[in-house]
């Protein structure tokens, strides 16, 4: 019995492409991920890196030792005085600690600073961006999503 013209049993090579185009699709998703395929990662800042003093160009300065201990000084941060009610406040020469978090894949790192500003110890994220030889730490003054509120910290 012949088949009908258009059947995909008369094209075997159809079924084959149909099949692969997925799985090649597959296979360079996951190289990418990975980064077996595609550029390399630029170097991004460790923990060795972070360490001394940055400023922020507001007044606001923090200081990483490689103990883990850090001092801020002039850091805005807000302060909840109730409900509905968000005033700025500056952390004046604190005492903190700072511990260093990886991401892998190597898209974001954040540094984790305990400080008491404000009452009570709170720890801060703050985001690391920039090169080894050049790192520089990144704070939202009112948390992520509050415009214009970014600090970029740069190492003097």
């Amino acid at each position: 019995m012949m088949e009908p013209m258009g059947s995909w049993r008369s094209k075997p090579w159809l079924l084959w492409a149909l099949l692969m185009v997925p799985a090649a699709a597959t296979i360079a998703g996951i190289g990418t991920y990975t980064r077996v395929l595609g550029p390399e990662d630029p170097p991004r800042p460790g923990r060795e890196d972070l360490v001394g003093r940055y400023e922020d160009g507001h007044g606001g300065a923090v200081t990483l030792k490689a103990d883990g201990t850090a001092v801020l000084s002039g850091v805005e941060y807000v302060k909840d005085d109730g409900p509905g009610e968000v005033v700025m406040d500056r952390c004046e020469d604190r005492d903190a600690n700072w511990s260093f978090n990886e991401s892998r894949p190597r898209w974001s790192h954040v540094v984790s600073i305990g400080t008491a500003c404000g009452g009570g110890m709170n720890w801060i994220q703050w985001d690391v961006i920039g090169s080894p030889s050049a790192p520089e730490i990144v704070y939202y003054v009112g948390g992520v999503g509050y415009a214009g509120d970014q600090r970029v910290f740069t190492r003097r």
